[in-house]
């Protein structure tokens, strides 16, 4: 056998078990989620701290810090009084004064400064062609100086960025971190840094002003980078080192290295492995924020030991964000968050090992209740592994809210529910096959069983037919010729469904056979019972009336073997004949003995011969009862049609069942035998006569 042949059975195989189906399913999403492929754990561990912020945002949970931090903003009112962007460094500067005059601890500038002043004398002098002595003896002041001046003055960080691309630059930048043990391997390598201007390079603190995205949001930062040997801080970190006066950021890693532990100060950070600082979100509109041409104007504003970071929200400057929480956000909020979150000690983790050690064991827990599935009744498992759903989330909540630990919960979830689920729906689905393969041999059943069943118009003065009350009838009649007698059956099988519809086609077979043996009525019958008690089934009989009509002696005899009353027709008016012997099957022949009654039958004679499909029909009589027809009901829809033949007899009585008119309960079935002569060989014909 070929490999791919072998393959491709095995995969066959796997789908048509659904265990295997289960397992399959379950193990191959664990490698997907333990590699991370695709990104899978990221999305579920992302989506695990999207639910949770909004269910418990920062400021419900921590006091409100709010009143240490200030958001000087470059808003677009302030570009309409002070001009366009960038301003004249003589503005920054004199910003920066002010502040610092007014009592704030630090100073952040998240502003880059990488560029000289386009009013410098340098840039004048090139611009407008003239010697700078011309622009100095004109008042022109150097704007970089004077900002560097102020910055050398102030508790001021300023902002520089990493960059990916290769950048011919000075490094000059103080890096301020002591290194304890081991480097960690996972931070975020720079290939360059834009830096400020040789003019600021006396500012008392540096900080990058990078973030991370992911799915256009900002959910975590890195406030910790490498460049070449160097280590660097972001902007909020150094902001938090300058106004505590300390000298240097120490840093080291934890133990297990699932993270890095940073002292600055008083101060204890941890971020992930690779240095990002992982947000917990609050509303932003509970830190303070003033206008940048206010603090320019004459008003005075008290911000004596406050955090105090220069920012823009203008719209044509860019620096506007997302979070998990609120959109367009300026981008200066997001450092005063990161510096709240640390002055409350709350820090956000996770850790790789602990994520696989939870689908490891949702995984065999899904693989468990796959193999119970199988063997046990399914609400237990649907007791159990939601039971177990509810446990994890508990737990991810109450980590998240005492530790600040963050589950994957969504991809543990989708590892404890998919062998058990998958099992069950493969098992559905297998049903849901087999279900149509089983309607569709029903469909052909009854087909062939419609073949079993003689055409109404066969014979001229006997007619009958059957509907089924659902796919396959357990009612059936026959009625054939022979010599000058026409034999006939009908009868009702116990039960619905396949088996039943067997049964009824074995006792057509032993109609059929016995009949033709020239047997009477009640010999007939007897065999039948014997077959049937024989080799039968105690919860299987049959009821019957069979006999046949003497179209010679114009007499008609039948059998009637716990059948519904059979109704006569004639001159007299009606009877109903209800005298019956018990059903085929049900005795052993030595306690089986049918009765006969025997007919005369005159020009005007119907014989009526109905399963209890009919004779039990519903009838409405008020809007909200119904009632049985009856052999009485069906009396009257007999004396309704005494102008016409077996076969409309027959068509119009099935009718009122298939109009709705009268609501079948069961498989409804009727054959009508009416009066008929034979015709004379020897009797002359019509032209003999005149002749």
């Amino acid at each position: 056998m070929r490999p791919t042949l072998r393959i491709a059975i095995a995969i066959e195989k796997t789908l048509r078990s659904p265990f295997w189906f289960g397992f399959w399913v379950t193990v191959i999403l664990w490698m997907i989620a333990t590699t991370n492929l695709f990104k899978l754990t990221d999305f579920g561990r992302n989506t695990s701290l999207d639910a949770l912020t909004k269910l418990y945002p920062y400021e419900s949970l921590y006091p409100d810090n709010s009143a240490f931090f200030v958001f000087v903003n470059i808003d677009d009112n302030s570009l309409k009084t002070l001009g366009q962007w960038p301003w004249p460094r003589q503005i920054s500067a004199k910003l920066i004064d002010k502040i610092s005059h007014s009592g704030a601890a630090v100073i952040g500038v998240d502003v880059l400064f990488a560029e000289r002043d386009r009013f410098s004398p340098d840039n004048l002098s090139q611009s407008l062609g003239i010697s700078k002595k011309e622009i100095a003896a004109i008042g022109a002041l150097n704007g970089d100086k004077m900002l560097g001046d102020i910055v050398k003055e102030t508790p001021t960080v300023l902002a520089f960025a990493l960059s990916n691309q290769k950048i011919n630059n000075k490094e000059t930048l103080p890096s301020h971190f002591v290194l304890m043990g081991d480097p960690p391997q996972n931070l975020l390598n720079a290939h360059a840094l834009i830096q400020p201007i040789s003019e600021l390079e006396f500012a008392k603190g540096v900080g990058f002003v990078n973030t991370n995205k992911t799915e256009g949001m900002i959910r975590e930062t890195p406030i910790l980078a490498q460049f070449k040997d160097n280590f660097f801080p972001s902007l909020a970190l150094d902001m938090l080192r300058v106004a505590q006066g300390a000298s240097n950021h120490v840093m080291k890693q934890s133990e297990l290295g699932e993270s890095i532990l940073i002292k600055t100060g008083q101060l204890n950070i941890k971020t992930n492995d690779e240095g990002s600082f992982i947000f917990h979100h609050g509303h932003t509109d509970r830190f303070a924020q003033i206008p940048a041409s206010e603090i320019l104007s004459n008003k005075t504003f008290d911000l004596k030991n406050k955090i105090v970071i220069i920012g823009a929200s203008a719209a044509g400057l860019g620096d506007i964000h997302s979070s998990n929480l609120e959109d367009d956000i300026p981008g200066p909020l997001f450092h005063l968050q990161l510096m709240d979150q640390v002055l409350s000690e709350r820090f956000i983790t996770y850790h790789i090992f602990y994520d696989r050690l939870i689908f490891l064991f949702c995984a065999g827990i899904s693989i468990l209740f796959s193999f119970i599935t199988l063997r046990v009744a399914y609400r237990y498992v649907l007791i159990a592994i939601p039971s177990i759903a509810v446990l994890l989330i508990f737990l991810s909540v109450e980590r998240f809210l005492h530790a600040g630990f963050i589950f994957n919960t969504p991809i543990a979830l989708l590892l404890l529910f998919s062998g058990s689920m998958t099992t069950y729906f493969n098992q559905i689905a297998q049903k849901i096959i087999l279900g149509r393969a089983v309607e569709k041999d029903i469909a052909d059943a009854k087909d062939v069983q419609t073949t079993l069943f003689p055409a109404p118009d066969s014979i001229s003065n006997v007619s009958g037919g059957v509907i089924p009350y659902k796919s396959l009838s357990g009612d059936f009649i026959d009625y054939f010729k022979v010599g000058n007698k026409i034999c006939f059956i009908e009868g009702d099988v116990s039960g619905k469904g396949i088996p039943s519809a067997l049964l009824m086609a074995r006792s057509v077979a032993l109609f059929r056979l016995f009949a033709r043996h020239n047997l009477t009525a009640d010999a007939i019958a007897k065999r039948i019972n014997d077959e049937l008690y024989s080799h039968g089934t105690a919860d299987k009989f049959v009821t019957s009336v069979m006999g046949w009509y003497d179209m010679e002696k114009q007499e008609l005899t039948f059998v009637n073997c716990g059948h519904n009353p059979v109704l006569l027709l004639d001159e007299s008016g009606h009877k109903l004949f209800d005298q019956t012997s018990p059903p085929l099957g049900v005795v052993g022949k030595e306690d089986f003995s049918p009765s006969i009654v025997t007919l005369a039958y005159t020009p005007l004679s119907v014989l009526y011969i109905v399963t209890d499909g009919i004779s039990e029909a519903m009838i409405k009589v008020t809007k909200d009862k119904e009632q049985e027809i009856g052999m009485e009901g069906l009396l009257r829809i007999t004396q309704k049609q005494t102008t016409l033949s077996a076969i409309e007899r027959a068509k119009q009585t099935l009718a009122l069942i298939r109009s709705q008119k009268l609501r079948a309960t069961d498989d409804a079935t009727i054959l009508v035998i009416m009066y008929e002569e034979i015709a004379s060989e020897a009797s002359p014909s019509k032209n003999e006569n005149q002749s």
